[in-house]
């Protein structure tokens, strides 16, 4: 069984439920992540944010073998406000990766989502998870540090739109 498939497909916390991504939430999703303070500390999302680049992730990116993404959604009403995962390679740990809209920020979701993907995994038999992070952002950083990640290298970030900037890298240990 690949580690990706041992997670379950919904995740409950006090607040939200983490699910898979669907067609309904094409309208949240461009709307949360089309923002430049949303994608730029993102190593790898378009701007601007196209509605074809949402319908791309909703029906095939987050299918991949290698991705486990989740929808964050509100329990009460269950409109997404980001998306949270990870991305399984052979030769490392799982990496997390997020994102949450701005008009949610600094209302907590951010670390409990990434806290309750933290204990289905932990539950699921991961052992270690990475992050990583431009040293430039302090938000993420202390969300990260908020549920239990440890910085475990300074680098240069490689990817095209934050190459050479110094970046983070951070691990969870279960």
């Amino acid at each position: 069984m690949r580690l990706r498939d041992a997670l379950p497909s919904e995740i409950i916390t006090s607040r939200l439920r983490l699910r898979q991504p669907v067609m309904s939430d094409l309208d949240a999703l461009v709307e949360g992540v089309n923002n430049w303070k949303v994608i730029e500390p993102t190593a790898s999302l378009p701007f601007p944010y196209l509605p074809e680049h949402g319908i791309g992730f909703i029906e095939r990116f987050s299918r991949k073998p290698e991705q486990r993404p989740y929808a964050i959604a509100r329990q009460d009403d269950d409109r997404l406000i980001g998306i949270v995962g990870l991305k399984f390679s052979a030769e490392n740990p799982p990496e997390l990766g997020y994102w949450i809209g701005e008009p949610q920020w600094g209302q907590g979701f951010a670390p409990e989502a990434v806290t309750g993907l933290l204990a289905a995994a932990g539950d699921a038999g991961m052992e270690i998870i990475r992050a990583r992070v431009l040293a430039s952002n302090p938000a993420s950083q202390r969300v990260l540090e908020k549920t239990g990640f440890a910085v475990i290298e300074r680098t240069e970030s490689v990817v095209e739109r934050h190459r050479g900037k110094p970046l983070l890298v951070l691990e969870w240990r279960r």
